[in-house]
């Protein structure tokens, strides 16, 4: 197999040049990325926590190379692989695969960008924008430049996405009616929105995601935000900058996310309320009420807590 780095001193160069090194190799090369469980000679793997478990884990890999937390004690530390030892592995991790290995889109794209299965109505699509197979884009919607979108997306009226977005493979944006109200004979009735959805730069949206547009006012979802998969977006919502919200949570319409907000796996948001900046909202949990900032929230329904025990989501310690 070839390796995908060549020595050491390409990922120093890259991560930085300060970094602490134990039991240094310059002759160290890289085939493969792996979790550090099962790793073997020519893997590069990373450990985020410094627990008892942990260092175990290090200290049993066969990995030829280790990102570790900069805080490790390494008088506790028997390993015979190579530990660098970063500030966030997780992140550098994340980052070393991105920068090594080579990623391509030949079933995304052709020299065109656009896929002759796809119905494209909009002209309004920026330079270097891939469109996949089974696509749908209706007429009143704008992409920008350096957008990736997946096959069997579905993008309706009323849209617009701004720059470097990718939204991955069955999503749908901008399709829904307004919530049904009941007449007098207590039969429903619905209309059509009247506003749309607004996407900025540099967000991901994870497959078989549904986005509905706002009735009076757009869905927004601000700059740097990533969406995993299976995630509801109500009519309306308000979602800030560099959030995470991961798979399967729900969110009722017209429902505010400020900056930086986590959300856990299956939790449940509802309608109308405000989850203030830096926010926390842990797995599973209903939350029914307003959210102050930096606040950790747990449960059903969701309380506040005096921490944060997940390094990997969001450091927020009350």
């Amino acid at each position: 197999m070839k390796p995908i780095i060549q020595n050491l001193s390409e990922i120093i160069s890259f991560i930085d040049t300060s970094v602490k090194i134990i039991n240094e190799n310059p002759d160290l090369s890289i085939l493969k990325f792996s979790p550090i469980c099962g790793s073997s000679s020519g893997d590069m793997t990373f450990c985020s926590r410094i627990d008892t478990k942990s260092i175990q884990s290090i200290n049993d890999s066969n990995a030829s190379l280790i990102l570790c937390p900069q805080n490790l004690d390494i008088q506790k530390i028997n390993s015979i692989s190579t530990l660098i030892l970063v500030d966030n592995p997780r992140l550098w991790f994340m980052r070393c695969i991105e920068k090594f290995t080579s990623k391509t889109s030949s079933s995304i794209t052709n020299e065109n960008h656009f896929t002759t299965n796809s119905i494209i109505e909009s002209d309004s699509i920026g330079s270097n924008t891939s469109i996949g197979n089974f696509c749908f884009i209706e007429k009143n919607v704008k992409i920008g430049n350096d957008c990736i979108i997946y096959p069997g997306v579905q993008i309706y009226n009323g849209t617009k996405i701004g720059n470097n977005v990718k939204i991955f493979p069955s999503v749908i944006i901008g399709a829904s009616i307004f919530g049904p109200q009941r007449n007098k004979d207590m039969k429903l009735e619905t209309c059509h929105h009247l506003a749309g959805v607004n996407i900025g730069n540099d967000v991901e949206i994870g497959s078989n995601t549904s986005i509905l547009p706002g009735f009076l006012k757009d869905t927004k979802i601000d700059d740097g935000t990533k969406i995993s998969s299976q995630v509801y977006i109500g009519s309306a919502m308000q979602i800030g900058k560099n959030c995470m919200i991961t798979g399967k949570t729900y969110f009722g319409g017209s429902s505010t996310l400020e900056d930086n907000v986590y959300i856990g796996p299956g939790a449940n948001i509802r309608n109308g309320i405000t989850i203030s900046k830096n926010s926390f909202v842990g797995i599973g949990s209903n939350v029914v009420k307003d959210v102050p900032e930096n606040t950790t929230v747990i449960g059903n329904p969701a309380k506040s807590i005096d921490h944060n025990s997940d390094p990997n989501a969001i450091n927020n310690i009350n």
